[in-house]
C-alpha cells in the first residue's frame, strides 16, 4: 500500500481547520468604557438629537477623542434604550406597578429596607 501524501497547505484536518478559522476570525472588539464626561456630552448630544451623521459625528467622536464607530454604536444604543424606556411608560399600570415593585424589592433585599409598603414609590423627588 502506498501512502497519501498531502500537499503543504492542503491540510483538512479538524485541527487545522479549527486554527485557520480562529486566525481568519477578527479579534473580538474590548468593549468601550466611557469616561463620565464622555457620557455626560453624548447624553447632552442625544438630547438635542437622536441621530448624529456626518460631519456632527466626526466633530463629537474627535471632541470626546473616541471613533466615529463608537459614537455610532453609542447612538444605537441609546436609541434602543430610549425606545425600551418609553414603551415601559407606556405599558399598562399593573404592570408598570408589577416591574417597579420588583426592582425595589431587589433594592430593598439589597440594602436592607423597609418593606414595599413603607417606600413611597409615587412621589417624584
Amino acid at each position: 500500500m502506498s501512502a497519501v501524501r498531502r500537499q503543504p497547505g492542503n491540510d483538512t484536518s479538524p485541527e487545522s481547520f479549527l486554527l485557520h478559522n480562529a486566525l481568519a476570525r477578527k479579534p473580538k472588539r474590548i468593549r468601550t468604557a466611557f469616561s463620565p464626561s464622555q457620557l455626560l456630552r453624548l447624553e447632552h448630544a442625544f438630547e438635542k438629537n437622536h441621530y448624529v451623521v456626518g460631519a456632527e459625528r466626526k466633530q463629537l467622536a474627535h471632541s470626546l477623542s473616541l471613533t466615529e464607530t463608537q459614537v455610532k454604536v453609542w447612538f444605537q444604543n441609546r436609541r434602543t434604550k430610549f425606545k425600551r424606556q418609553k414603551l415601559e411608560e407606556e405599558g399598562s399600570d399593573s404592570q408598570q406597578k408589577k416591574k417597579g415593585t420588583h426592582h425595589i424589592n431587589r433594592w430593598r433585599i439589597a440594602t436592607k429596607q423597609a418593606s414595599p409598603e413603607e417606600i413611597d414609590v409615587t412621589s417624584d423627588d
